[in-house]
């Protein structure tokens, strides 16, 4: 794992943004502890998550959805040096599409994409999602924007409305159970219970 550290550290000065080391570590542990068979992930980047998340569960299978063609090549080589492209696929294209079209349940699902795209992508996510299942999503509280801890800029209020809409309906959804945690940029970790 010391190895991802370090990949994850040279992503941060490229300009990458990545899952944050608190939430990371959550992440990883939520995988250890779930075992799950199939992951999706949202947001692939250049891979680092779902390989940390393949080398935490060893039998379990990852689908990624990446928008940017360069960081997919990129994704593939670092599953490649891994150990871990047998176990790990990519959609390239615009998750907006790709998750509409998605056929079969997933134990667990990792959403890092665009953050004005959560709500629209919830029902399908929660569709997507198996039996005791769960939804991990990062960026929930947008720079403290949602909590209201800090004012949110005109620029932002499109995305700042469209992940309280996403958190709402998480959270009112009586098939589902969702924790909000207040750490770095925010994670929500929501469980299918029926």
């Amino acid at each position: 794992m010391e190895r991802i550290y370090s990949l994850r550290r040279q992503a941060v000065l490229k300009g990458n943004p990545i899952l944050r080391d608190k939430s990371f570590e959550i992440l990883v542990n939520l995988v250890k502890e779930k075992k799950p068979k199939s992951i999706l992930e949202i947001g692939t980047n250049v891979g680092l998550s779902g390989i940390a998340m393949l080398l935490s569960c060893e039998t379990a299978k990852l689908t990624g959805i990446e928008i940017d063609e360069e960081k997919v090549q990129e994704a593939k080589q670092n599953y490649l040096d891994f150990g871990v492209s047998e176990r790990a696929k990519i959609f390239i294209g615009d998750a907006s599409e790709i998750i509409k079209n998605l056929t079969g349940k997933y134990d667990f699902i990792f959403l890092d994409g665009p953050k004005g795209h959560y709500f629209e992508y919830a029902p399908d996510l929660v569709n997507a999602l198996s039996k005791g299942g769960i939804l991990f999503a990062d960026n929930v509280l947008f720079r403290g924007y949602v909590s209201g801890k800090v004012k949110t800029p005109h620029r932002y209020n499109t995305t700042k409305n469209s992940m309280q809409n996403f958190l709402n309906f998480l959270q009112q959804n009586k098939e589902l159970k969702t924790e909000i945690f207040d750490i770095e940029d925010g994670i929500s970790i929501t469980e299918k219970l029926v």
